[in-house]
């Protein structure tokens, strides 16, 4: 299930493309942009990679590829770490190409991401996290509309909970 905003198209990576983007190719008639995967992208689809390999159904709580819809072409990527805990609970990266950032790409693709999560009723809570020297990140994440949760000295961890639910 593809997520649209105004400018995007969030869509999912099927198992077997993620086993194709690892090798560095991209699915059929697709275009990347320069510098598209990231390195993060490659740790993110690994990470689902392994919850495939070990049967854990992800459901929607997937990994997405971030496409500007006019030119379809990848831009960057957005997605979920697991699928939410017991507590409902779940965290997300996102990573746009060098190229593209400062248009506000990052913020339109994770609050698009968020919506959708936050009207799932398995879902209590998003969390992300960042560097404490990432301001670029932290101004996605706050600019999103989440908030500072929690400064661990190094790493900052910023929540927005589902409506009707205390964060």
């Amino acid at each position: 299930m593809d997520l649209i905003t105004p400018r995007l198209r969030l869509r999912p990576l099927a198992p077997a493309e993620m086993q194709e983007l690892l090798e560095g190719h991209p699915v059929p008639g697709q275009r990347w942009a320069d510098g598209y995967p990231l390195d993060g992208t490659l740790v993110a689809v690994a990470m689902q990679a392994d919850l495939v390999k070990h049967a854990i159904d992800r459901g929607s709580f997937c990994h997405y590829q971030v496409l500007l819809r006019e030119e379809e072409v990848v831009i960057g990527d957005i997605g979920f770490h697991t699928p939410p805990d017991e507590l409902g609970e779940v965290s997300v990266g996102f990573g746009i190409v060098p190229a593209a950032r400062r248009r506000g790409y990052a913020v339109e693709a994770l609050r698009g991401l968020l919506d959708w999560a936050l009207q799932q009723p398995e879902v209590r809570t998003v969390q992300a996290d960042t560097d404490l020297v990432n301001l670029a990140s932290q101004r996605v994440l706050l600019g999103a509309g989440m908030r500072l949760a929690n400064d661990e000295g190094d790493r900052k961890v910023y929540e927005i909970a589902a409506t009707g639910t205390p964060a």
